[in-house]
């Protein structure tokens, strides 16, 4: 008796099993046909953005052979208003004693704020300010920057005998002496005062180079300091200065 009824307990626990192991393939098999059509949904994405990206290569290298683009280092299409993410950006400043030091670290600060390129700094600095900011870049251990210091003790005769009545003195004549003093191979260099603090990537003013011709070999900016324009009061007689 005991028996019969473990039979009769065991084929109904078969009988419930079934209908539990019908439904677990059928929702396993659901799953995997959505897998499959998902996987066919993703080749087929990829497949069309491949062929858009040989199309648009294609159209990119004709462009380049017609003068519109030319290929950086690093295989990237650069156009004819945009410089190579490996471009060294040179930077010469005019920096001599310890206050003109304070402002150029700032400016120093925006530029690598902002910048994408490799940078060279060329400092013209008297011992004071070459022993201030060669501490500071030694200590900041900032990758993609290298520096370069000239002596103003050595390019100070050179612009010392001109007349002058500028608050700077001597020092701000010393950007003239930069043709001179600086490397034969550097072909472009900005140039920037101490007080200067860029808002933006530097190599937007480096793109400037691609519009001056071989004819032009110096490019100035407007004059916007009211300091300058003698508009700060009435009857300020400021010292002259350009304004475009």
């Amino acid at each position: 008796m005991r028996r019969r009824r473990q039979n009769q307990l065991l084929l109904l626990s078969l009988l419930l099993l079934i209908p539990l192991l019908v439904l677990f393939y059928l929702a396993i098999g659901k799953d995997l046909l959505a897998c499959e059509e998902t996987d066919d949904v993703v080749v087929a994405k990829l497949s069309a953005v491949e062929e858009e990206n040989r199309s648009l290569k294609k159209q990119l290298r004709f462009n380049s052979l017609r003068g519109n683009y030319t290929i950086g280092g690093d295989g990237s299409f650069i156009g004819e208003n945009d410089i190579s993410k490996c471009e060294v950006i040179h930077v010469a400043v005019v920096c001599a004693g310890y206050n003109s030091s304070r402002s150029v670290v700032t400016l120093i600060k925006s530029i690598l704020f902002y910048r994408k390129n490799p940078l060279h700094f060329h400092f013209i600095a008297d011992l004071s300010a070459h022993l201030v900011l060669q501490t500071l870049f030694e200590t900041w251990f900032v990758p993609g920057v290298e520096k370069s210091f000239y002596l103003a003790e050595n390019v100070k005769a050179e612009v010392s005998w001109i007349p002058n009545k500028h608050y700077s003195g001597v020092y701000g004549l010393m950007k003239l002496t930069l043709p001179k003093f600086l490397p034969s191979w550097l072909s472009k260099v900005i140039v920037l005062d101490t007080d200067v603090t860029f808002a933006s990537d530097i190599a937007e003013l480096w793109k400037i180079f691609h519009k001056l011709s071989d004819r032009k070999a110096i490019g100035l900016v407007e004059n916007q300091s009211d300091w300058y324009l003698g508009k700060l009061w009435k009857g300020h007689v400021p010292w002259p200065a350009l304004v475009g």
